[in-house]
């Protein structure tokens, strides 16, 4: 399908958000993602596809692609779309992935590395938006204090009593303590909390290692990685 551009904004830091318009109804799950093809000339070696988490939620209509842009050295990919202009059009496949929230009357740990937000913030504002509970500790780790939609998670966490957030900013790291303590904090007799874990690749891989050695079932576990991203821990 074709989505094109109505708008863009800065966020905190060097993220940047990109406001695209489907040329056609397009509906998604909260924390899905879309693959997007954008043809440029000399791409380097990571080509001309990407993928990227909706960071807006469904009842926004526009589908949002937040990232991180390096402008001292950014990606042929993102390069491009910086240039991008207003009604100019980027391929995109239908909206895919299972890093949603099925059952909100559960309880969850939401770890998140950096932009490795994007799906969180579609997440819970679908959730705050269907009236449905937020039982959710999000433990939020950024490489310094210029943390995306940070404000806006803040206000949640005011209307929300159940929705926490605790940050943790370089050289302070989220280490297996802070997860089992979280973990121990939401537990109740048969009803242990479901761990979501976004981000970049290596930081998600290394979580999801850690936390099935302790003995967490794989289907207590959902990931959602981001390549080409330093580890923030």
């Amino acid at each position: 399908m074709k989505i094109e551009l109505v708008g863009k904004k800065k966020e905190t830091g060097d993220a940047v958000t990109f406001i695209l318009k489907s040329q056609m109804p397009t509906e998604w799950k909260a924390g899905q993602f879309l693959f997007y093809t954008f043809p440029h000339q000399s791409p380097d070696e990571r080509g001309i596809t990407r993928y990227f988490t909706i960071s807006s939620a469904p009842h926004e209509q526009d589908i949002w692609i937040t990232t991180r842009i390096n402008n001292k050295k950014p990606s042929s990919f993102k390069s491009k779309l910086l240039k991008i202009k207003v009604g100019q059009a980027i391929e995109a496949s239908d909206p895919d992935g299972d890093f949603i929230v099925e059952n909100p009357e559960k309880k969850y740990v939401f770890i998140a590395g950096g932009i490795g937000i994007t799906p969180y913030r579609s997440i819970l504002l679908d959730l705050d938006h269907k009236n449905l509970p937020i039982n959710v500790t999000l433990l939020w780790a950024n490489s310094d204090k210029n943390f995306a939609f940070k404000d806006e998670l803040e206000k949640l966490a005011e209307e929300h009593k159940n929705f926490k957030i605790k940050y943790f900013i370089s050289p302070c790291h989220i280490e297996k303590e802070d997860i089992q303590k979280t973990i121990d904090e939401l537990s109740a007799i048969n009803d242990k909390p479901i761990i979501y874990v976004s981000g970049p690749e290596p930081m998600v891989e290394e979580f999801g290692r850690m936390l099935k050695k302790t003995g967490i079932a794989e289907n207590r576990i959902k990931q959602d990685f981001f390549p080409g991203y330093d580890t923030i821990r």
